[in-house]
């Protein structure tokens, strides 16, 4: 007969404290996760994942491929590793029953595999989906823009024409240019009297589709910006000397917010939007501490775009007290440890190749769920749910856990 899920948490409670896996006091403090992977090069390269691994036949992205499952694009899919390999988990049985019923062969992936689909799927956020024309025409106006640029001969006379604009098909090109010319169009706006704009969610997506609708440009072909290399923005960053005055989770400069601790998880128009509204700020520093402007070609600001928004792909370092409270509640215990001198359904987590990085973690639970599936449904145990940030703090109670371990048995 199934047990409740009370019924579970009273016994591996009871499991914990007689068997003495409680965290020692002095492993209370939160331990760096080490190990966590190469930021990606590639993102787009999980799509040949997604679609040569089935998920596809599910799964669509902007609409394109199966409907058993969501949307992936339109589902705010861009998780950290650790939160993706949760939903993963958390889906499994649903996925595994509707596989059996349609007689879809349940795909394994390697943790490079997992690794590129991981990306892709986080990637997916960062494109914007198409803006809102009108809304673009009303925020062109609002803004103070139409006082200094023309688009489809409508406008002021002050800055160049944005009809060109009409051609690109990324609003990489629009925000390269802003960043670039930033500088001088503060100062032209200030001999013109016009505020500087602060844009807010949307409005360079909406700006961006309004100039594409009214522009009096031709078109043409239309030109396309790699989406960037994440890996290739990371050196950007450096050579171009923004680590000079930004640190990354702690390493770098501390003149300006450390940007690893910075919600930096949005689509290019909201991240160019953020770069816009603190310009004055950084070119006021840069001046004091005699920095140039740095300037970016195409390809350096679409790969310092792409790395800004994988900042926080990899999770920070979790809370080990949490986790062991998690391990314990959700059942982990129950299958992951035994007793000295006794064996355990499952291996030893806290000493497993699983948890020495995030997609070694994900690519693991993927490909064992249906084993542990079928595990606990033979003993009526409740399928854990794990929520938000559980699986990091789950993860770094484990690691620490693990160095108990060595440190212990290392002890005369």
């Amino acid at each position: 007969m199934p047990i409740g899920l009370r019924s579970v948490h009273t016994l591996v409670l009871a499991l914990a404290l007689i068997f003495g896996m409680l965290l020692p006091a002095n492993s209370r403090a939160q331990d760096a996760v080490d190990g966590q992977g190469a930021i990606p090069s590639d993102p787009l390269a999980g799509r040949i994942v997604f679609s040569d691994k089935g998920c596809i036949k599910c799964h669509s992205v902007w609409s394109q491929g199966g409907t058993l499952g969501p949307d992936l694009a339109r589902s705010k899919a861009g998780l950290s590793v650790l939160q993706l390999a949760g939903v993963l988990w958390n889906h499994s049985p649903a996925m595994i029953e509707k596989m059996r019923e349609r007689r879809i062969a349940r795909p394994t992936l390697n943790t490079q595999e997992m690794s590129n689909l991981a990306a892709f799927l986080y990637f997916l956020d960062y494109f914007d989906a198409p803006g809102n024309a009108d809304k673009g025409q009303a925020v062109f106006a609002e803004k103070g823009c139409v006082k200094c640029h023309t688009v489809g001969g409508m406008g002021g006379h002050v800055g160049p024409a944005l009809d060109k604009y009409k051609k690109y098909a990324s609003p990489l090109f629009m925000t390269r240019a802003m960043w670039s010319h930033g500088s001088a169009m503060a100062g032209k706006m200030a001999a013109q009297n016009v505020p500087r704009p602060h844009f807010e969610g949307r409005d360079l997506a909406d700006i961006f589709a309004f100039i594409q609708r009214a522009s009096s440009d031709s078109g043409g072909e239309k030109i396309y910006m790699e989406p960037g290399s994440p890996a290739r923005g990371e050196k950007v960053f450096v050579e171009k000397g923004c680590i000079r005055c930004h640190a990354v989770r702690g390493k770098g400069g501390h003149i300006a917010p450390d940007l690893g601790k910075v919600e930096l998880h949005q689509a290019i128009t909201e991240i160019a939007g953020r770069m816009w509204n603190h310009a004055p700020g950084m070119w006021e520093k840069m001046r004091e501490m005699n920095i140039p402007v740095p300037r970016f070609s195409d390809t350096e600001i679409s790969d310092v775009m792409a790395y800004l928004y994988f900042l926080q792909y990899y999770d920070p370092p979790g809370d080990a007290v949490k986790g062991q409270r998690i391990f314990m509640e959700k059942g982990c215990v129950l299958c992951h440890y035994a007793p000295p001198g006794a064996k355990s359904l499952g291996p030893d987590l806290a000493r497993s190749h699983a948890i020495s990085s995030p997609v070694e973690l994900c690519s693991a639970m993927w490909n064992h769920a249906p084993t542990m599936e079928a595990l606990f449904h033979e003993r009526g145990l409740p399928w854990p749910q794990f929520e938000d940030n559980e699986m990091r703090d789950l993860v770094t109670y484990l690691r620490s856990a693990g160095k108990t371990q060595e440190t212990t048995a290392h002890t005369p």
